[in-house]
């Protein structure tokens, strides 16, 4: 770093802009918003004059910095893609700068909280991250915290988060009742892994819930629940390989989500079974490919890009009104019938 006064044209030449772009970025008049976030995190860390304190005044704390943290390729997931949307149709007009991370093992979880201490960041969106403790020690860390889903059990001391899911325990049950009490469904299974996250945990109990309230037993041999984590839910081969070794299937199946379904409905067309004479099929989340389905998922629609802009909004107001008490908000799911049921 240069030694002595740090002057407009050494922030200039940092990040090759023109002495003219800085300078009004300093002095409030307009730049694009990129633009003047990098010029005031540069002369914050360069140390432009009495920027620092300058830098917490009421004006320069429009500008927000937020990490989203996951620990998959969130465009490479259909689901995902759509919630993505929403989140950057909520940045619009905002002066905030999303920054990404992918978190993968221990290691680069602890790089991820030595960069979050020296950054600056002013809140975290966290999506599909469920695998170990992470997003527990992410909350206790003491940053505002918005979380789509969770692990099935979150246990966290302190901190100031906010749990928003999908509605998928009321949703799933009353489906499964009326498929018992209008298309005589007796039996059902369940396939995917209830630990995965909260929504599968809830759609599972769910079903099961529908069993209870109707009197009739819930039979696990019915559903897919591998023991064996790196099982593969949403590949037909997987599915293919166990189906065609049991004895007999369930009336329906609810799955963990639309991804699960769909392959399931080709590892069921391999052997053969014919849908939904023989057996039926739900999925979840409503991803396009669903409508496109031979023959067409019934599943639940989510409002993904709403999702999205909501994790935005709420993960704002915790970062205003830190105080606030923790939530679990739940946005509404609804029933598509088509015709795997």
């Amino acid at each position: 770093m240069k030694q002595g006064k740090i002057t407009i044209q050494d922030i200039a030449d940092a990040l090759k802009l023109s002495r003219n772009t800085v300078s009004k970025a300093l002095n409030g008049q307009y730049v694009p918003p990129k633009t003047r976030n990098l010029v005031l995190n540069a002369a914050i860390e360069m140390g432009y004059k009495s920027y620092r304190s300058v830098a917490s005044t009421d004006t320069a704390r429009v500008h927000k910095r937020i990490a989203l943290v996951t620990s998959r390729f969130l465009m490479n997931i259909s689901y995902y893609i759509f919630v993505m949307r929403g989140i950057e149709a909520a940045l619009e007009d905002k002066d905030i700068e999303l920054l990404q991370f992918m978190v993968s093992n221990d290691n680069s979880f602890r790089k991820l909280t030595t960069y979050l201490e020296e950054s600056g960041i002013d809140g975290i969106v966290c999506i599909e991250l469920f695998r170990s403790n992470y997003l527990s020690a992410l909350i206790e860390l003491g940053y505002p915290v918005v979380s789509l889903d969770s692990p099935v059990t979150l246990s966290v001391a302190t901190g100031r988060y906010d749990l928003i899911l999908p509605g998928s325990f009321e949703f799933v049950r009353n489906c499964c009742r009326d498929l018992i009490r209008e298309k005589d469904c007796k039996t059902f299974g369940y396939i995917g892994d209830p630990m995965h996250c909260r929504s599968f945990y809830e759609r599972f109990v769910g079903m099961r819930e529908a069993l209870f309230l109707e009197n009739l037993p819930y039979s696990p041999e019915y559903g897919i629940l591998s023991d064996d984590a790196s099982f593969q839910y949403a590949n037909p081969y997987a599915l293919y390989n166990v189906l065609s070794e049991c004895i007999e299937l369930p009336d329906c199946f609810v799955c963990a989500n639309d991804a699960i379904a769909l392959a399931l409905i080709e590892a069921l067309k391999k052997i053969n079974i014919k849908i939904p004479k023989t057996v039926k099929v739900i999925g979840f989340d409503n991803i396009p490919e669903s409508k496109n389905s031979d023959p067409a998922l019934t599943t639940f629609n989510v409002d993904k890009v709403g999702l999205g802009k909501r994790l935005l909004s709420i993960l704002l107001e915790r970062i205003d009104h830190p105080k606030d008490k923790n939530r679990l908000i739940y946005i509404e799911s609804r029933l598509i019938v088509r015709q795997t049921t």
